[in-house]
């Protein structure tokens, strides 16, 4: 009994390890992208909050689709409205549009970074 708790213990440290590493790799790997947006030559301040909305919709892409368009039942970003998006990603983090993981994901964004990606799926093609 005692080896098998042991065994629980490290299983779980492993996997708190693990989670701790792969959310490291991910700000890393947005930081990256936005520092590099934002030393692009002319860019304006439209364009660097565009540009971060575009580093942090990287993980929207996952369920969303590629530039928001999704092909199963999942809805497309890429038909709402700046304004739309935003709310839609206000009432999830305040737990007030229920879903099974869009309320945790609004919950790591500030207004700012709501404002970024909303501006960024504003500027993608529509279907």
């Amino acid at each position: 009994m005692e080896h098998t708790e042991h065994m629980d213990v490290l299983t779980i440290s492993h996997v708190t390890r693990c989670a701790e590493a792969s959310s490291r790799r991910v700000s890393w790997v947005l930081l990256v992208l936005l520092t590099t947006a934002l030393w692009q030559p002319g860019i304006g301040a439209a364009d660097a909050v565009t540009a971060r909305g575009m580093a942090l919709a990287q993980t929207c892409v996952t369920c969303h689709g590629p530039e928001g368009h999704s092909q199963g039942a999942i809805p497309s970003l890429a038909t709402l409205s700046s304004t739309d998006m935003q709310t839609a990603l206000q009432a999830f983090r305040a737990e007030t549009r229920h879903s099974t993981v869009m309320h945790r994901i609004a919950k790591g964004l500030n207004e700012d970074d709501m404002a970024a990606v909303a501006a960024y799926f504003a500027t993608l093609p529509k279907r």
